[in-house]
């Protein structure tokens, strides 16, 4: 069964969120790695790998560099039962994200 999942920064002051839009992305998935899975996927669109650049870290991948103190650089909360907006029935995507287009 789908879940529906809120992935929101666990610290606006780290610095990699100058480079993300910090705003909370919803998701329906299975599990919370899918949906970090999904929200890392959604977003990679609006920073594309360049050949010859730095890379970029995506903190909505939910991953925190090896030997960084405290939590990874997001919470994945299960709202599914605390959200009538939206439907657990459908496929595994991303519901709403805060990104411009």
């Amino acid at each position: 069964m789908m879940r529906i999942w809120k992935l929101t920064p666990s610290d606006l002051a780290n610095p990699i969120w100058k480079l993300w839009s910090p705003e909370p992305i919803i998701v329906r998935a299975e599990s919370a790695a899918e949906g970090r899975h999904l929200a890392h996927l959604k977003t990679l669109k609006y920073f594309p790998a360049i050949p010859g650049m730095p890379f970029r870290d995506n903190p909505w991948a939910g991953y925190k560099k090896i030997g960084d103190p405290g939590p990874g650089p997001i919470f994945c909360e299960d709202i599914t039962d605390q959200t009538k907006e939206f439907s657990v029935d459908g496929p595994a995507e991303v519901l709403r994200h805060g990104e411009k287009f």
